[in-house]
């Protein structure tokens, strides 16, 4: 039977006794989208560099998010990468993984891409 009343049967927590976190556990996905929405601001963005055929960044993810990156580390797909919070116009493709420092993206363009703004957000 259960003891509503408290470790000590008074409604009182045994002395050293730690305090029991009652709230409900999130799950997985909404954790992440908290994370999401706290830790985006400090999402790295580089300037762009280029050569004859594209233009690049990098993308550096801040320690709060990378639990969400893949593993093993490999190329996301254009709903990934936005889904962890990175915002670039359209046409930026993940065409790297450097395995030493998986938290950083390459990003690649062609660079006659129109710069056009991406026209929705994802949550």
């Amino acid at each position: 039977m259960k003891n509503d009343k408290g470790a000590d049967g008074k409604g009182r927590a045994l002395p050293g006794a730690k305090p029991v976190d009652t709230r409900p556990k999130l799950t997985f996905e909404e954790q992440r989208i908290l994370d999401i929405s706290k830790y985006a601001g400090d999402i790295y963005y580089s300037e762009r560099y280029s050569d004859d055929e594209f233009e690049y960044r990098h993308v550096s993810m801040p320690d709060g998010l990378r639990r969400y990156l893949p593993a093993p580390p490999r190329i996301m797909e254009e709903i990934e990468w936005r889904s962890l919070g990175v915002q670039q116009s359209a046409g930026w493709e993940h065409y790297m993984v450097h395995v030493p420092e998986p938290h950083v993206l390459l990003f690649k363009r062609a660079k006659n891409t129109p710069q056009i703004k991406y026209p929705f957000r994802l949550r």
